[in-house]
């Protein structure tokens, strides 16, 4: 009735008669023994008392939904939403393109898919999934991997045919490099070649937090960039960009992680996210391999 503002419409909810709401209303406050809700003609509103115990049931009310759902889910079909909180990159690239299959073999369920540029995310509550950069650390949660780790040093035909690929790490100074970075972190590239690692302070016009930015401005020849495979496989190959220096592995420092799927450890995890992540599994098998 708190939610509602009056008697008939918190009834109507109920699918009970105003005057079977009011009579439920009175009963409670008999067996209390305390005035919950102040009363209008036309409006309802709580009082203290009425409050605070709106404010201490309904989390535990909400909660036990959750509980429930996640029974039902475990021990019938997918069905219910799914939260899923993304990185932007990953998330327009791949979750979008897969929800229309998705969709079409459990069409009970819904999805509530958000996405962010924030690196360290992790499933809780309201989050069903969180689609992150590296495994966590803690022992309330589970992982499934879902990319691997590779980078590819790449650029446009276009740059290339101004200025040739480099051939060793000391070329890297005649490039103009298109580097990622959060706030203040150097412009650090990663060469590893037989077990040994190798830094290279990196510079160019244009530098960001967006992956996506990036590998649009490499599509537009406007320098070199190392970006994962799982968003420049298809640019690759269809031509629209060249690697080099194939033979290492490179990476922005701090950025070599592979993609995860995390969701909260639980026996009774929903069939929902099971459903999901093998889901998105295959179709990562078949469009990035």
């Amino acid at each position: 009735m708190i939610e509602r503002g009056t008697i008939s419409a918190a009834g109507r909810s109920l699918g009970l008669s105003k005057t079977a709401a009011s009579k439920r209303l009175q009963d409670l406050e008999a067996e209390l023994n305390v005035r919950l809700l102040n009363r209008t003609t036309r409006h309802v509103s709580a009082t203290e008392a009425g409050q605070s115990l709106y404010n201490r049931v309904i989390p535990m009310i909400r909660d036990m939904e959750t509980v429930l759902e996640q029974i039902s889910e475990s021990s019938d079909k997918p069905s219910g939403t799914l939260r899923i909180l993304a990185r932007r990159s990953f998330g327009m690239l791949h979750i979008m393109p897969a929800l229309p299959s998705f969709r079409a073999l459990y069409p009970e369920v819904s999805v509530d898919l958000r996405l962010t540029e924030t690196v360290d995310i992790a499933p809780s509550h309201g989050v069903d999934i969180a689609i992150r950069l590296g495994r966590p650390d803690e022992k309330s949660l589970e992982a499934e991997r879902l990319t691997s780790d590779r980078r590819l040093l790449c650029a446009s035909p276009d740059y290339f045919a101004r200025c040739p690929p480099p051939r060793n790490m000391g070329d890297l100074d005649r490039h103009d490099c298109l580097t990622y970075g959060q706030d203040t972190e150097p412009a650090v590239w990663v060469f590893e070649e037989d077990n040994r690692r190798r830094d290279a302070r990196v510079t160019g016009a244009i530098r960001s937090n967006s992956g996506e930015v990036l590998r649009q401005a490499a599509l537009d020849g406007l320098g070199l960039a190392v970006l994962p495979e799982w968003m420049v496989a298809w640019d690759v190959a269809g031509g629209r960009l060249q690697t080099c220096l194939t033979e290492c592995r490179v990476y922005p420092a701090a950025y070599s992680a592979e993609i995860f799927a995390v969701y909260l450890r639980d026996i009774l995890r929903p069939m929902k996210v099971n459903a999901f992540i093998g889901h998105l599994q295959k179709h990562l098998a078949m469009h990035v391999g």
